[in-house]
């Protein structure tokens, strides 16, 4: 038998008790996970919750970054079906936070503290979700699997092992802080270093040397004055146009010497249909017009982790049937319409969309607010995402398919 939409959403709502979410994210917000040890904790900390709610599990280890922990709602066919995607770790905390960072205090409705909106809201929400399907006996035709990645927060690690290793799903929702709205766009990140030495003389005779923070200096106007322009010849209707950013440059040992190597960082947050190999090539072009001293040496170099895992842009088409079903879900559950757009973050989403997975982002939370000393969340955004979510999986993956009318 069918069920109507309204029949699903009331079941999914007999089953998902709003305090087993809040009291999870408490949970989960509490395990200091900036360590790799402390994303094994906050790995335990899921792994229970899943397991007393008969969900099995599986643990894949990540280089020397922690685990991904994986489990899966089996269905009748085994067909891949929806894949939740959310990471465990944070970054460090400062100390200037309102709130002991890992106390996970909740004020008038809000919790405070590190990872509460980036993004352990949005997991504990995705972990709720699958348990209320299967207390609630949904039937599935498709597999609906959450992975808690590692290492996200140091180069997307986490997700990039599962990539390698196979990982299948016809949909993914990367659970990020987008306080409900829907993003299904963002840049792709590329990075580089540019490498100038020189030679190195006394102060007092600069002639016998070649200064190698001068030539960089001269790269960095070619730079701003030929590439930067050129940027704005395509503007992507939802990203705008693709940037340039140099964040750090060193160079020299000594005051009194003619530096003999110059480093600076350069990076590029690029739009689709743009790749790797043309970034390295438009910066080899501007690097070549410098008029280099005959001993003088230019070198671009990749950074290693955009070598390892490469960063592409996500960009799905807002009449997907993932981002349509899933905001016409979202409607239904809280009377209004997510926002569909794009933003500057980078996340998981692209890497999974680049193994051949189509992804949004949709989660609860600020993304303003990751990463600050205000970082904080509404409990009930989040367990309203634990309600939108098991409801949508449930429609993604049920018997009859996308049936139902919106």
């Amino acid at each position: 038998m069918t069920l109507s939409f309204e029949d699903l959403a009331a079941s999914i709502r007999e089953h998902l008790d709003p305090d087993s979410v809040i009291d999870l994210t408490r949970e989960l917000v509490r395990v200091p996970s900036d360590t790799a040890e402390g994303e094994e904790k906050a790995a335990a900390v899921l792994e229970t919750f899943l397991h007393q709610a008969g969900i099995s599990t599986t643990r894949q280890p990540v280089e020397s970054m922690g685990v991904n922990l994986i489990a899966s709602l089996p269905s009748e066919s085994d067909d891949v079906g929806l894949l939740f995607n959310g990471h465990l770790d944070v970054v460090p905390p400062s100390s200037s936070m309102p709130f002991p960072p890992f106390d996970a205090t909740v004020k008038e409705g809000i919790m405070w503290g590190r990872g509460t909106a980036d993004m352990k809201g949005g997991l504990a929400a995705m972990a709720c979700a699958l348990a209320a399907i299967r207390a609630a006996n949904i039937p599935l035709e498709r597999t609906v699997t959450l992975s808690a990645v590692a290492a996200e927060e140091q180069g997307n690690l986490g997700t990039s092992a599962l990539v390698r290793d196979g990982i299948q799903a016809d949909w993914a929702v990367v659970g990020e802080a987008t306080g409900l709205d829907l993003i299904v766009a963002h840049k792709g990140v590329d990075r580089y270093r540019v490498i100038v030495e020189g030679r190195s003389a006394h102060e007092s005779m600069p002639e016998l040397g070649t200064n190698a923070i001068m030539h960089a200096a001269q790269i960095i106007t070619v730079l701003n004055k030929s590439l930067w322009p050129r940027l704005k010849e395509r503007v992507h209707p939802e990203l705008g146009m693709a940037t340039y950013n140099i964040g750090t440059i060193q160079g020299g040992i000594r005051r009194n010497m003619v530096p003999d190597r110059c480093v600076f960082q350069i990076g590029k947050r690029y739009l689709p249909g743009d790749s790797p190999d043309a970034i390295r090539a438009e910066l080899e072009e501007a690097i070549a017009t410098c008029k280099a001293e005959p001993d003088v040496r230019v070198s671009l170099v990749r950074e290693p982790e955009f070598d390892r895992v490469p960063h592409p842009p996500l960009e799905i088409h807002p009449k997907h049937p993932l981002p349509h079903v899933l905001s016409a879900t979202a409607a239904r559950v809280r009377g209004e319409t997510p926002r569909v757009g794009s933003w500057g973050a980078f996340t998981d989403g692209a890497l999974l969309q680049a193994a051949g997975i189509p992804a949004v982002i949709f989660g609860p939370g600020d993304v303003s607010l990751a990463h600050t000393d205000e970082e904080h969340i509404e409990l009930s955004e989040v367990v309203a995402a634990a309600e939108i979510y098991a409801i949508f999986a449930a429609l993604a993956c049920r018997p009859e398919g996308m049936t139902e009318s919106f």
